[in-house]
């Protein structure tokens, strides 16, 4: 493809970042902060409570349901991001593949991920509705 394996890695890193970046600036002042509005705005009309980021840091932590929500997080993403480093590894070396083809193989894993976390996220909020914060757990 004309590139070195050291340029090739570099240019896979750099070129998602621009496009993330670009995306970043072009949907930052066409999108709304949140569902109801913009936070300035709904300060400003009365429909947001004025709360400082220390305030709002402190009922997140003594929340026991976040701290609930972040253990169980923690040892699933520990778990999927363990399998993605090593599974190209293994696939090189147990199944005797190219670095390529062991790479495309155990990105299958990633993508499944992606599927996943979608349509766990649609269910738990159907669950949220049908029976509160206990439907998530």
């Amino acid at each position: 493809t004309g590139m070195s394996a050291e340029q090739a890695w570099r240019t896979v890193c750099i070129v998602p970042a621009c496009v993330a970046l670009m995306t970043g600036i072009i949907i930052l002042p066409i999108s709304e902060d949140a569902p109801k509005g913009n936070y300035n705005e709904m300060k400003m009309n009365g429909a947001m409570a004025q709360v400082s980021a220390a305030r709002s840091l402190h009922t997140g932590v003594v929340n026991f349901n976040t701290w609930l929500l972040f253990i169980q997080y923690a040892c699933c993403a520990g778990v999927e991001l363990t399998m993605n480093n090593a599974a190209a590894s293994y696939f090189k070396s147990t199944f005797e593949l190219t670095t390529e083809s062991a790479a495309a193989i155990a990105s299958i894993f990633g993508w499944t991920n992606l599927f996943a976390r979608g349509v766990g996220g649609f269910i738990s909020d159907k669950a949220n509705v049908m029976m509160g914060m206990r439907g998530r757990l």
